[in-house]
């Protein structure tokens, strides 16, 4: 936006938009893919075949990493809010319908960096399924990023 926003402006701008964010946030708890460690017993463990030469199997470990993030939570209610493509689809029956209890996040991009490589989140007491790709917010730059949320029955 050259010439309709000077630099300090949009440094204001992008400020207010972060202490909205800190007001409304609460935190969140992300949750990426286990990772899965092989404990080898002996040095005739095989790694290709998962076994030793004497047909025992190995222990394998499975480690759980998650982060916290701040994010901003909307509860999507169905009856009031669609998903369709705004202004080409209106009015058709191409309406996507979420199940009940799904969620809207708001994170900043640090967040969305490991939202993209996760699976899993949960807040409130409860687990949701990431269902869509972040996508980007902000006045002057990609500040923000929206993902939506479905819940699982874990």
């Amino acid at each position: 936006m050259a010439g309709f926003l000077s630099s300090n402006m949009e440094t204001a701008i992008e400020g207010l938009y972060d202490t909205l964010h800190t007001t409304f946030a609460q935190t969140i708890t992300v949750y990426k893919n286990s990772k899965r460690t092989v404990i080898a017993s002996t040095p005739r463990y095989n790694s290709i075949y998962g076994r030793t030469n004497a047909g025992s199997s190995s222990s394998v470990e499975y480690t759980t990493e998650s982060q916290t993030f701040d994010a901003r939570v909307h509860y999507v209610k169905m009856d009031e809010e669609y998903l369709s493509n705004e202004g080409s689809q209106e009015g058709t029956q191409n309406k996507i319908i979420l199940p009940e209890g799904s969620v809207k996040i708001i994170v900043k991009n640090d967040g969305h960096e490991y939202l993209e490589e996760s699976r899993r989140v949960e807040f409130d007491g409860k687990r949701f399924a990431i269902k869509s790709d972040g996508k980007p917010h902000g006045l002057t730059s990609n500040q923000f990023y929206t993902f939506l949320l479905t819940p699982t029955d874990e």
